[in-house]
């Protein structure tokens, strides 16, 4: 594990060159990095599994609706 062993090889270097180049860009003005509860995380619907409440709730915010089948709609 990276955070124990702070072995540094070939399959790590791009995690660090990424992080230098976000945390420069975030000093340069370039990203503005704002904290988001994860109560108001909208993207949780696309990584987690989630409540049916809540899923329904970000699927909402994000604009999103179910598209009914053909054969449904000419019922």
């Amino acid at each position: 594990m990276l955070a124990k062993d702070n072995k540094y090889d070939s399959h790590t270097k791009h995690i660090d060159l990424f992080y230098h180049f976000i945390c420069k860009a975030v000093e340069d003005g370039k990203f503005l990095v704002n904290y988001i509860s994860t109560e108001q995380n909208i993207s949780d619907v696309l990584t987690k599994a989630l409540a049916r409440l809540k899923f329904e709730q970000f699927i909402e915010m994000l604009g999103l609706r179910e598209l009914k089948d053909k054969k449904e709609k000419e019922a």
